[in-house]
């Protein structure tokens, strides 16, 4: 009976350490396995309805962390972009490329109309257009003719009642002098 609790207490050792061993084991081979795939988007780009030039920069921002960065290209007649957005790795890009997570793009410093999901699955095609807002201007306080037309209409009313009172104390006057 001793002989069989010594066998089985070696087996169960032995158990053990197997199984520890592939748990490690397991765990390098996840460290090894290469990164999950970027997600891939690709379009046209426009700014305030023309192609940017070549060179411009196209920039992904995933809740304002910048994930991705690259120029616009001219083909043909169209200014286009391709860009590649990492997967989340928390040493290499933190807050980046999790699924469904919502991108910004950018353009030459832009934000863009359009935003994009993060999916690493398909080819995202997202054409980018960029509007500048008009530029506030300083309101207007009057040209010189309406500021004139406006102070002399004061002018004769004030002209008008002094006449009115001045010809209101000549009556008075010559009453008493009667």
């Amino acid at each position: 009976m001793t002989q069989i609790l010594k066998w089985l207490g070696g087996a169960g050792l032995a158990v053990m350490l197997f199984g520890i061993a592939g748990t490690l084991g397991a765990s390098q081979a996840a460290a090894d396995s290469p990164p999950a795939p970027p997600a891939t988007f690709v379009g046209a780009v426009l700014v305030d309805g023309v192609a940017p030039s070549a060179g411009t920069v196209v920039e992904a921002r995933i809740g304002g962390a910048s994930c991705g960065v690259t120029t616009v290209f001219n083909s043909g007649s169209q200014a286009r972009y391709t860009l590649e957005i990492p997967a989340l790795d928390p040493d290499q890009t933190p807050n980046c490329g999790t699924e469904g997570a919502s991108v910004d793009f950018w353009v030459g410093g832009k934000k863009a109309s359009q935003t994009g999901s993060w999916l690493n699955y398909q080819l995202n095609q997202l054409d980018l257009t960029v509007v500048t807002p008009p530029t506030p201007t300083a309101p207007e306080t009057g040209t010189g003719a309406s500021d004139a037309a406006s102070t002399s209409s004061w002018l004769f009313a004030v002209l008008g009642l002094g006449v009115i009172a001045f010809g209101a104390s000549g009556v008075a006057v010559a009453r008493r002098t009667r």
